[in-house]
C-alpha cells in the first residue's frame, strides 16, 4: 500500500533525488575524479566539442594510441618482476567532451573538480593559469626524451608560458596539441566563372589589390544590383540583394594592422595605440570594403550565418580561416578550391595573420602527475602529431624535415594544392589578441563598439578616426580597471 507523504517529506524527497541526479550528471559531464576502476588506473581527459566530431574522434584515437603504448611498456616491465613484487596496473584514458567549454570549465576550476588532463584554448590560457590550477611542466619538458623544442614552431610553445605576471615568457604550463595557421581559402570555380585571376600562392595581395579583385564578384556587375536592401553605402546607394556574392566572407583587422606596422597596445600593455595613422588606415579600409564596396558582410549578417556556410554555399568567393576546417572542406565542398596568403600591407607582409592553438594542461593536484604529463606530452610528440596531421585537421607542430615531408605526403592528391602556405604561415604568424592580456574584455568591448562604423543609416555612421579616437580612452579605462598592477611603478 502507498503511503501519502506530507508536503515537507515530499519536498525533502525531491531535493534528495535532484541532488543524486545532479551528481550523476556532473560525473557524466566532466568525468569522475582519477580513481582505480577494476584492474585499471584511470586518467581523465577533458575536451571541448568546438572542433566537432572530426576533432573528438581524433582525440580519442590519440588517447587509444597512448594507452596501447603505455600498456605495452607496463606489460614489459611487469614481466621483469619477481613473484613477490607488485605489478603495475594498465591504464585507461576516459575522455569527457563538454559543450560551452570555456564557461563550463570556469565552474569546474572553481569547484576544484578538475580532470587529470584538460584542454586549454590559447585564448583562455592567461585566465586559467593565473588561478594556479595548472602544474608547471617546465622540468618535465627539459627532461623529455620525445620533445625537442628546437624543432617545434616557437609560437606554439611560447603562448603557453607564464612568468607570474605576463604571458609569453617564463614556465611552460601546457603542452601544445596543435597550431592552426590562418590562410585565405578561395573558390577556384567561382574565380573562373567571374574571370578573376587566382591569388599568388606565395605573395599576399595588398589590401587594395584584394579590394579590386573581391569587387569583381557581386555588386560590381550592374545586373547584380537591385532587389531587397540589406544595407546601403555611405552615399545611400543600394549595394546588396538577397543573392549577393561576397568577395570574402570576413575581413579580420589584426592581419592588416600588424602588417601595416601598427598595434593595439604597447609592449608593456600600458598604452593604447589605436589612434595612430597606420591603425586608422586599416579601419578606414575595412569600412570602405564593407559599406561602400560591399565585398564582405556586416556583423549583422554574420549573426545569422557563418563564414564557412557562405563559402560552402557559393555566397563568398574567399574565406579566411585556419587549417582545422580543411577536413570539412574536403568532405563538403562541391567545387574546386585552394589556399593563398591572407592579404597584407607591404610594410610587413609576412605578419599577415595569426595562428590558433589549444594545449593540454595537467591538474596540479592529480595523483598521477608523471603519467598525466606523458598523456599531455603524447599529443605534442611527433607520433601523436602525425595521427592528427594525416586527418587534415592540423599541421605538425614540428618544423623539421621529417614532419614537413609527412605533411606533404599526407596532403598529396588532396586539396589544397598549396600545402607550403601552411608552413610559411606557421613560421611567421603570431598568437591572436587574446594573448595580449589574461582578460579579453578590452578587445570584446572594442569589437562591440565598432558597430558604430557600420550603421545601415549613413547619417549615423562614425568614421574610423572618430570611432578610434573616442574608443582609445574606453579601452584604456578597461585595462586600468582589470590590471591596475600594470600601472604601478614596481608592478606590485
Amino acid at each position: 500500500m502507498f503511503r501519502i507523504l506530507s508536503w515537507k517529506q515530499l519536498l525533502t524527497w525531491i531535493i534528495s533525488v535532484a541532488f543524486v541526479l545532479g551528481c550523476f550528471l556532473t560525473a557524466l559531464l566532466i568525468g569522475a575524479p582519477t580513481e582505480y576502476s577494476g584492474d585499471y588506473t584511470v586518467l581523465t581527459l577533458c575536451h571541448w566539442d568546438n572542433g566537432g566530431k572530426t576533432e573528438t574522434d581524433l582525440v580519442k584515437e590519440v588517447c587509444l594510441s597512448f594507452e596501447q603504448k603505455i600498456n605495452e611498456e607496463i606489460e614489459a616491465y611487469n614481466q621483469t618482476l619477481s613473484k613477490d613484487e607488485e605489478p603495475q596496473q594498465p591504464i585507461k584514458v576516459e575522455v569527457s567532451v563538454i559543450s560551452s567549454y570555456e564557461s563550463q570549465f570556469n565552474s569546474i576550476i572553481a569547484a576544484q573538480n578538475v580532470p587529470d588532463v584538460f584542454l586549454v584554448p590559447d585564448g583562455n590560457f592567461g585566465q586559467w593559469v593565473s588561478t594556479g590550477v595548472m602544474l608547471d611542466l617546465t622540468e618535465y619538458v627539459a627532461n623529455s626524451d620525445v620533445i625537442d623544442l628546437d624543432k617545434v614552431w616557437p609560437s606554439a610553445v611560447d603562448r603557453y608560458r607564464y612568468n607570474g605576471k605576463t604571458m609569453g615568457s617564463g614556465s611552460i604550463y601546457c603542452m601544445p596539441k596543435d597550431i592552426t595557421p590562418y590562410v585565405m581559402y578561395y573558390n577556384k570555380d567561382m574565380f573562373d566563372a567571374y574571370g578573376v585571376p587566382y591569388p599568388d600562392p606565395e605573395t599576399p595581395w595588398t589590401p587594395y589589390e584584394a579590394l579590386d579583385y573581391w569587387s569583381m564578384f557581386g555588386y560590381s556587375r550592374s545586373e547584380e544590383l537591385g532587389g531587397s536592401t540589406v544595407y546601403v553605402s555611405r552615399t545611400g546607394e543600394t549595394k546588396v540583394r538577397d543573392d549577393h556574392v561576397y568577395g570574402v566572407a570576413k575581413i579580420y583587422p589584426e592581419s592588416l594592422i600588424w602588417s601595416n606596422g601598427a598595434d593595439y597596445l604597447s609592449a608593456d600593455r600600458t598604452e593604447v595605440l589605436i589612434d595612430t595613422p597606420e591603425f586608422i588606415e586599416v579601419y578606414d579600409y575595412i569600412q570602405l570594403a564593407t559599406m561602400d564596396n560591399c565585398v564582405t558582410p556586416t556583423s549583422a549578417i554574420l549573426s545569422t550565418t557563418s563564414e564557412k556556410t557562405l563559402f560552402l554555399n557559393g555566397q563568398a568567393a574567399c574565406y579566411i580561416e585556419g587549417r582545422s576546417v580543411t577536413s570539412d572542406l574536403r568532405n563538403q565542398a562541391t567545387f574546386d578550391w585552394d589556399i593563398a596568403p591572407i592579404p597584407a600591407f607591404e610594410v610587413n607582409q609576412d605578419c599577415n595573420g595569426w595562428s590558433g592553438s589549444v594545449g593540454y594542461a595537467v591538474y596540479k593536484n592529480t595523483p598521477y602527475p608523471d603519467l598525466a604529463y606523458r598523456l599531455a606530452e603524447y599529443f605534442t610528440s611527433l607520433e601523436g602529431q602525425l595521427i592528427m596531421t594525416e586527418s587534415g585537421f592540423s599541421i605538425p607542430l614540428y618544423n623539421d624535415q621529417e614532419a614537413i615531408d609527412k605533411l606533404y605526403e599526407f596532403d598529396a592528391g588532396q586539396l589544397p594544392n598549396n600545402t607550403g602556405e601552411w608552413l610559411r604561415a606557421a613560421e611567421h604568424q603570431r598568437a591572436g589578441l587574446w594573448q595580449y592580456l589574461p582578460s579579453v574584455r578590452w578587445k570584446d568591448k572594442m569589437a562591440e563598439d565598432s558597430g558604430a562604423m557600420f550603421e545601415s543609416d549613413p547619417s549615423k555612421r562614425l568614421t574610423a578616426e572618430q570611432f578610434l579616437t573616442d574608443e582609445k580612452e574606453v579601452v584604456l579605462s578597461i585595462i586600468k580597471t582589470d590590471f591596475p598592477e600594470l600601472f604601478t611603478l614596481d608592478g606590485q
